[in-house]
């Protein structure tokens, strides 16, 4: 699950700097719009559209899209599973547990923010189930362990 949410990021990052750096701004709902202005798989209408969530401010921190975060913290995720269950490395299901529930937190940051704005990035909202599948896993692991 890692492995898709990295990559699931990792193209949110590419096309939020790549949107950021367009000197146009993307509206969904412009049906004039220039067909060389980016353009996200998940741009569905006005509600369902990832471009336009990485025009809000909310989506950045500094100069950094919240996606980008993600493909930090994805792979870190990933690494400690496979320490946890190849090496048999004790507290590491402790650690993913609590990596885990703070990016459940801050992914449910972005989520109030897409609802206050009444717009959403389906991949965003994947990559949340994913966040929320891993740490269900975690706890498992964890009970299982002990």
């Amino acid at each position: 699950m890692s492995v898709i949410a990295s990559f699931n990021a990792w193209y949110l990052t590419k096309n939020a700097y790549l949107l950021k750096s367009s000197e146009n701004k993307f509206d969904i709902n412009n049906i004039a719009w220039d067909q060389s202005i980016l353009w996200y798989v998940c741009d569905v209408n006005s509600t369902f559209s990832c471009s336009t969530v990485f025009n809000h401010d909310f989506s950045w921190i500094f100069w950094i899209p919240f996606s980008l975060l993600a493909l930090i913290v994805y792979p870190a995720i990933l690494i400690l599973a496979i320490l946890a269950i190849k090496w048999k490395i004790k507290n590491v299901y402790k650690i993913l547990l609590y990596i885990v529930a703070w990016w459940i937190l801050f992914n449910g940051y972005i989520i109030v923010n897409e609802a206050l704005v009444w717009v959403y990035c389906i991949l965003c909202l994947i990559c949340t189930l994913i966040i929320i599948a891993i740490w269900i896993i975690s706890i498992y692991w964890l009970k299982e362990k002990n």
